[in-house]
């Protein structure tokens, strides 16, 4: 019987590098006001129409975790193929600026995921 050897495949198959083997991308979204400040997303938890519940209508993530802290962080997962940092930061910006051009939100593509209990 003959024997083969695989050699291909396993160099997808590498550590610290973040992969989607989908058409799926992650980021983190900063919310900031128009004077730079984060926008403590814990201030209106749960609240209808709410900071988060704003950003959540405005990206329609796949899943999304926002932290528990004054920071306004909150990490998306998105249709990866419709959806890079530039577009969602523009997004973003737009919904949380008072005066047009002032709000200085951020929104980078995520470079490793971390699931904890």
């Amino acid at each position: 019987m003959a024997a083969f050897t695989r050699v291909n495949g396993a160099a997808a198959a590498v550590v610290d590098v973040l992969t989607s083997t989908a058409q799926i991308a992650a980021f983190l979204v900063t919310v900031k006001d128009d004077s730079n400040a984060a926008i403590d997303l814990r201030a209106d938890d749960g609240v209808v129409d709410g900071n988060l519940e704003k950003l959540l209508k405005e990206l329609a993530p796949l899943m999304y975790f926002a932290t528990n802290s004054s920071a306004g962080t909150v990490t998306v997962v998105m249709d990866g193929h419709a959806n890079d940092a530039a577009s969602l930061q523009s997004r973003v910006r737009h919904l949380f600026e008072a005066a047009a051009g002032d709000n200085d939100s951020l929104v980078i593509a995520a470079g490793e995921l971390v699931a904890a209990a």
